[in-house]
């Protein structure tokens, strides 16, 4: 999300002009003895800016589309959240149905001498 959101503000820079400053400087001299004496020495300042007048359109869909990529990438991150508190809920549900279940067996398992002793004894009294 943080790359789509940067992407316009890349965008909406291109709205602004393009700004360039350039200097230079240095020494020249015909002999190495006067290099560094008063009139051996040379600079330059320059600048430029640079404006789109007309691009059809083009910075306006290229701004629409970096918001619509951001919007959706949201929106897939949402989705992906409540998948994952969903999954989270399924889970403890399931969990708590196991729980119910094994908590029957457990009772079934201590009841059952209360149920197989009196049976034990009517079979062995038949068949013996």
């Amino acid at each position: 999300m943080a790359a789509a959101n940067a992407r316009i503000g890349v965008a909406k820079a291109a709205y602004y002009p393009l700004l360039n400053l350039t200097a230079a400087g240095g020494f020249e001299s015909g002999a190495i003895t006067s290099l560094l004496q008063g009139p051996a020495g040379l600079w330059s300042v320059g600048g430029q800016a640079i404006q789109t007048l007309f691009d059809g359109g083009r910075r306006r869909a290229a701004s629409d589309q970096a918001v619509e990529a951001y919007d959706q990438t949201v929106a897939t991150y949402r989705e992906t959240v409540l998948t994952s508190f969903q999954q989270v809920e399924d889970n403890l549900a399931a969990l708590r149905i196991l729980e119910n279940e094994a908590k029957t067996q457990n009772d079934a398992v201590r009841r059952s001498p209360e149920i197989v002793g009196p049976l034990n004894s009517a079979i062995q009294r038949w068949c013996y």
